[in-house]
């Protein structure tokens, strides 16, 4: 975590954490909610289970805690990134049309890619409000992968 670097023994904050597992892990826990929200005879045999009903049962829910709470920190991310697009938009108009303006160009296609975002779910709300909270879910369940492809 500490290290030298040529600026000292300072921590290395330009660094981002390999978390791969993440890639992985909350779009499918996203998936499993969507799914066991649609079938939840599925968690049936599950509950049954002799093996479920001892400490394995708490270490399960400790589990979809803890994968849950990651699930709603990116959907809050996803959200403020949805919502502050137009924002951003707006207020950097002047700067995005004028073609002498510097302006990064990584960071303008996240903000347009996330204002389509927004615009796709309001209209998905408007039309079939459940098909929008679905989709918002999964959307915060693969929000690193689409982060990724946006910038």
């Amino acid at each position: 975590m500490f290290g030298t670097s040529r600026l000292g023994p300072l921590w290395e904050l330009n660094v981002r954490p390999n978390r791969p597992w993440m890639d992985l892990v909350l779009p499918f826990y996203s998936l499993v909610m969507v799914l066991v929200h649609y079938q939840p005879q599925v968690l049936v045999p599950v509950l049954d289970d002799a093996l479920t009903q001892g400490i394995l049962w708490w270490a399960l829910w400790v589990i979809i805690g803890a994968l849950g709470g990651l699930l709603a920190l990116s959907a809050l991310f996803l959200a403020f990134a949805l919502c502050y697009s137009p924002l951003y938009l707006v207020g950097h108009a002047g700067r995005i049309l004028d073609p002498q303006a510097w302006l990064d160009r990584r960071e303008v296609r996240f903000y347009v890619g996330c204002f389509v975002i927004l615009c796709a779910l309001l209209t998905l709300a408007f039309f079939h409000p459940e098909a929008a909270l679905v989709s918002f879910t999964l959307l915060a369940g693969f929000s690193q992968v689409f982060w990724r492809l946006l910038v």
